[in-house]
């Protein structure tokens, strides 16, 4: 007996010598241009897919490798949703909130750290729970629970390595050994890829997510996908709430008015999703709105394609907050708020279950809402601009819109949307109409990134002498990466020459808490002095000063100047003398 585990240690003590196969953590340091950042793994979901199977990844947030004294660290968890899909990284709730937290508390250094990517569900949200406390978390927002049946490792996923919980457990503990990674390269290099390739390139992600596409409510699959959930979810807020770190969870929203069930299955005990549709359908017709919404929440938790979250998940989310202590976001309630006669659909989803635009700006408030309820990061929260002004400043443009127009096009034009037979179809016709969609469709095939596109049209608009909409776009860009020192400088210079201080403004400051830089100072302390804020400008033309490597003259006499105007006028001769003047 002792024989075959010492061979084993010592093959897997081999392995790690040869560093064979490689490992994904959940971090990694941000590269040589960002030295003091990690960022999270864009190749974390090799743990879950092989290479192969063109896995989903996570977006490109950064955090520093060390919280600062006056830190507050969150991360945000879950699926698709969390992540914004299918805008990219200026549409993420987590993106949202973290700028909003950001003006509110200027004090204090705000990182929202996104950690969801498609296709996982609770068992992935479990798995990254050590290496997030690692970090230093003070706390967590949790919007999970659509992808439960078909994530990877879920009951009904092709990604399945069994219903047994237990089993599903030890598989990830094992991925940690290089003996389980050597048998699994073995099995895989044995195992023929023509089919694999096969799916690659005619289905979507949620397509090949799919093996059980009829999973009756309260069969045996589905009390399974229930009782995972049910477990996972138990686990995770119980860790958090060992480690004492916050957590704030959401309840799931879809669409229910606007998307007919996939999958519509007769039982014994419960009649076909399509008829109950219909029967809500024709409520609505009739003006019967409280009755139509029962009957609509039904249809959906009929539908046997299990992709929109049963409402039995939002009780076992209540009822866990309620056993952990944690607040519940009433997403429900907000959603429905917002939409007529309490009828989530076509006004805030894309789909089944994407919010559009406005539908992530209602999420982020309404997790906000939660967080200065909670009294996360003080107890009294300052004033700050409503949802809606921030709406309406965005770093969101056509393209944007434009890119996730033709990402919501390839998902419905496969199944569940539409038959196999017609798969494809109108992707396939689609032909662009304008330079932004053009730059969106290169987007979206890879032949050109997203940030250089948002920085074409920039460039073009400048041209052009639109300098709202040049703003716009690298608004846009700020949004996507707001960690470039570089992006500010461009927006706020492409303004200040136009003449557009006080627009410039907020874009300056906001850069400081990236990086503070001696043109910034400088930049801030000419519009203060252009204000009559002198008190402030000094302030401003002193840190500049103290930045530059050399002394810089325009500086100085600005200094001098702002010195005179608040009654310095030692200290504004003092300035004057290093120019060599009297």
């Amino acid at each position: 007996m002792l024989l075959p585990v010492l061979l084993l240690l010592l093959l897997e003590a081999g392995l790690r010598l040869f560093d064979y196969g490689q490992s994904y953590p959940l971090f990694i340091a941000a590269g040589d241009k960002y030295p003091a950042y990690l960022t999270v793994n864009p190749d974390v979901g090799l743990r879950y897919f092989r290479r192969e199977d063109a896995p989903p990844y996570p977006r490109n947030d950064l955090f520093l490798k060390h919280k600062p004294d006056n830190g507050f660290r969150i991360f945000m968890l879950g699926g698709s949703t969390a992540a914004g899909w299918p805008y990219r990284d200026n549409m993420m709730p987590s993106r949202i909130i973290a700028t909003r937290l950001g003006e509110a508390f200027p004090d204090r250094h705000i990182e929202v750290v996104n950690v969801a990517f498609s296709a996982i569900n609770t068992y992935t949200l479990l798995d990254f729970v050590d290496e997030i406390l690692a970090q230093a978390p003070d706390a967590v927002l949790i919007y999970s629970g659509h992808n439960e049946f078909y994530g990877v490792l879920g009951v009904g996923s092709s990604k399945s390595v069994g219903d047994q919980r237990w089993l599903v457990r030890a598989y990830l503990e094992f991925q940690h050994y290089k003996v389980f990674r050597l048998l699994q390269d073995l099995i895989h290099w044995l195992t023929p890829q023509a089919s694999l390739q096969l799916r690659l390139a005619q289905g979507t992600l949620m397509e090949r997510m799919v093996a059980e596409k009829t999973i009756p409510l309260e069969g045996a699959v589905y009390q399974r996908g229930v009782e995972q959930f049910q477990a996972n979810l138990d686990e995770i807020l119980r860790r958090f709430r060992q480690a004492d770190v916050d957590v704030i969870i959401s309840e799931l929203v879809s669409n229910v008015q606007d998307q007919a069930p996939f999958v519509s299955v007769a039982t014994q005990a419960y009649e076909p999703a399509r008829e109950v549709y219909q029967a809500a359908r024709q409520l609505e017709q009739q003006g019967e709105y409280p009755a139509a919404r029962e009957m609509y929440y039904r249809a959906k938790d009929l539908d046997a394609l299990r992709f929109r979250a049963p409402e039995q998940f939002n009780r076992i989310i209540h009822r866990l907050a309620a056993d952990y202590e944690v607040p519940v976001v009433p997403m429900q309630t907000y959603f429905e708020g917002d939409s007529s006669h309490g009828l989530i659909g076509a006004n805030l989803m894309l789909e089944h279950l994407h919010p559009n635009i406005d539908g992530y700006f209602l999420m982020s408030e309404a997790f906000l809402d939660a967080m200065r309820r909670a009294g996360w990061i003080r107890r009294d929260w300052p004033e700050t601009l409503a949802g809606r002004s921030y709406r309406a400043q965005w770093g969101v443009t056509a393209l944007d819109r434009a890119l996730a127009r033709i990402s919501v096009m390839k998902l419905t034009d496969h199944w569940p949307f539409t038959s196999v037979a017609a798969a494809g179809e109108n992707l396939e016709r689609y032909r662009p109409e304008s330079r932004i969609e053009t730059l969106a469709l290169e987007v979206y095939n890879g032949e050109r990134d997203l940030i250089q596109a948002h920085l074409a049209l920039a460039r073009e608009y400048q041209e052009q002498g639109d300098i709202d909409a040049a703003a716009a776009e690298y608004q846009a860009i700020i949004e996507l990466f707001p960690f470039d020192q570089s992006v500010y400088r461009a927006a706020a210079w492409a303004l200040l020459k136009a003449d557009r201080i006080d627009a410039a403004r907020p874009i300056i400051l906001r850069s400081l808490r990236v990086e503070p830089t001696a043109e910034s100072y400088k930049w801030l302390g000419q519009i203060a002095f252009r204000h009559a804020e002198y008190p402030q400008a000094v302030a401003y033309f002193e840190q500049a000063l103290e930045l530059y490597t050399t002394d810089n003259p325009q500086v100085i006499d600005l200094l001098a100047q702002a010195y005179e105007h608040t009654g310095q006028t030692d200290k504004a001769r003092r300035m004057r003398a290093r120019l060599g003047h009297p």
